[in-house]
């Protein structure tokens, strides 16, 4: 599983009275209608308790300007506060990410104990797109440069591997 590059996650939530965060590799879509999403967290951290207590969570698509809140947001039992990098509270029911390509902010619709994690499902009830910043992405153990797919479409959709 360490093999596959993917998009790099934050799952924020507040956490005594404060915006608290975890980088996580367990992220999907599930549906379009109603805007759903699935996340799944070590059930022995301080997040899945906070989510679970306050029924809300947000979700950070991580742009590569925020590499280091993903590692912030990694290190095993460190503080994970994130009060000087969220945005305004208007609108929105968790804290959520400056600087994201997108954050969705949610409600708590399911929870299932999968082992050693909780899976959570999430019901979308807002969106906040940046399409100005490029992803921050994740695999083998270490970050790795987005594909440019302009670039690409430009070679007529083919990519050349080595």
């Amino acid at each position: 599983m360490r093999r596959l590059v993917t998009g790099v996650t934050i799952i924020t939530a507040t956490y005594k009275s404060r915006p608290w965060g975890m980088t996580v590799s367990a992220f999907t879509p599930v549906c379009a209608e109603p805007p759903t999403v699935l996340i799944c967290l070590n059930r022995n951290t301080v997040l899945a308790g906070a989510v679970q207590t306050g029924g809300r969570f947000g979700v950070n698509l991580l742009s590569q300007d925020q590499e280091f809140l993903s590692r912030l947001c990694s290190r095993p039992g460190m503080p994970k506060y994130l009060d000087d990098y969220c945005l305004p509270s208007e609108g929105a029911s968790a804290p959520l990410l400056y600087d994201s390509l997108a954050a969705f902010d949610c409600d708590l619709d399911d929870a299932r104990v999968v082992g050693s994690h909780m899976v959570l499902i999430g019901l979308v009830s807002g969106v906040f797109i940046d399409g100005s910043r490029r992803p921050l992405l994740y695999g083998a153990g270490r970050y790795h440069e987005p594909i440019d797919f302009d670039a690409t479409s430009r070679l007529g959709g083919q990519l050349a591997w080595s």
